[in-house]
């Protein structure tokens, strides 16, 4: 009995476990599309492909899962992946033209820092201001996207190194080099939540910010940080997109914004703050993608997918707060 019991009880842990749900469901999401495809989903082509495109909306969910744990949203995060796509995709061609071909770290740098700016921005209206962060995010991104659109006048531009074509497409080991950068990524910010002080001071604004600064975090400063960190990862998007393209193109990340706050929200992430993890956002990131992979294989109807995604957020948003 006491063996049974024991059994029982760590069962109830696991189970108990925020991050169990997302993973019990992503484990259930793979059988069905097994299922319902075995002669191509289960494959390792189309396995790889999943892993391939689910890495850009994972690091751009990194980010987004930040922000929602100091009770923000960001909704500039498509904008700032296109724009620093173009970009980059354009100082690249300048270069191929000079017969240079490989990583290019200097811009790759520039756009990683128009990202961050474009982040300092949101931040620094959201918090000084006291301004709704769904407005704000909202409103630069319209700015940023049309900004993009006059510098690109609409079109896809510019070329890319044959490192960052070698990027898009190839993999090391079986494993694609977009989702090594994604574990990379992965493994900072999770050090980086889990770890260090700042870590926990994000909690603890989320949580309580009133609280938090009576103890005498600065919860302005660690805000707007965490915009700054979401425009730096949606800029590396932005640079893993245009690998995976092979060039820059302004409408390439429509629906980035959504398929990373369904991702968070999904794993757990309170759109309330103080509570979320990135495990729980990678159970969430995998979700969405075999979702999406599934429906283009059994030819649903491409306007099915939104319904869906929106959807699984209202649900999740439902049982977060029947919880509270």
């Amino acid at each position: 009995m006491g063996k049974e019991a024991s059994k029982t009880s760590g069962i109830k842990r696991i189970l108990n476990n925020p991050v169990s749900g997302p993973y019990i469901a992503l484990v259930v999401i793979f059988i069905i599309s097994a299922i319902a495809s075995p002669q191509i989903f289960p494959t390792y082509t189309n396995v790889a492909n999943i892993l391939r495109q689910a890495s850009i909306v994972g690091v751009v969910s990194i980010g987004m899962t930040v922000v929602l744990l100091v009770g923000g949203i960001d909704l500039s995060v498509t904008s700032i992946m296109a724009i620093c796509a173009c970009v980059l995709a354009d100082m690249m061609e300048a270069r191929i033209a000079d017969g240079k071909q490989g990583i290019m770290i200097g811009p790759i740098l520039i756009v990683l820092l128009i990202g961050c700016l474009i982040g300092l921005v949101n931040g620094i209206l959201i918090v000084t201001r006291n301004l709704e962060p769904f407005i704000i995010t909202l409103g630069v991104n319209m700015v940023v996207k049309g900004i993009t659109m006059i510098y690109t006048k609409g079109a896809p531009g510019g070329k890319v190194t044959e490192f960052w074509a070698n990027f898009g497409s190839k993999s090391i080991g079986g494993v694609p080099y977009a989702v090594l950068l994604y574990a990379v990524m992965m493994a900072i910010f999770m050090v980086i939540l889990h770890k260090t002080v700042y870590g926990r001071h994000i909690y603890a604004i989320g949580s309580n910010a009133e609280a938090a600064r009576l103890t005498g975090i600065k919860v302005k400063i660690n805000k707007v940080m965490a915009y700054v960190l979401c425009g730096f990862t949606a800029a590396l998007a932005g640079v893993m997109l245009m690998a995976r393209v092979r060039v820059g193109e302004p409408n390439g990340s429509t629906g980035y914004d959504m398929d990373a706050l369904a991702a968070a929200v999904i794993g757990g992430t309170s759109m309330g703050g103080g509570i979320g993890s990135l495990a729980g956002t990678l159970a969430g990131v995998l979700i969405m993608a075999i979702m999406n992979n599934i429906l283009n294989l059994v030819g649903a109807d491409p306007n099915l997918q939104g319904v869906i995604k929106g959807g699984i957020i209202l649900i999740a948003v439902l049982i977060q707060r029947k919880n509270d």
